[in-house]
């Protein structure tokens, strides 16, 4: 099952780990781009 988690554009770490619903992972990432003013784009991750 695939996963959400939110990346730092610049710097390519994550922000935050697991998401499970694409409307949670656009609040969170609106969120997080007002709070330290960087560009944070969404990408789904597969277990293994």
């Amino acid at each position: 099952m695939p996963k959400l988690v939110l990346i730092d554009a610049e710097t390519g770490t994550r922000v935050r780990h697991r998401i499970r619903s694409i409307k949670q992972a656009v609040k969170q990432q609106e969120w997080y781009e007002a709070k330290i003013g960087r560009r944070i784009r969404i990408e789904k991750v597969f277990d293994p």
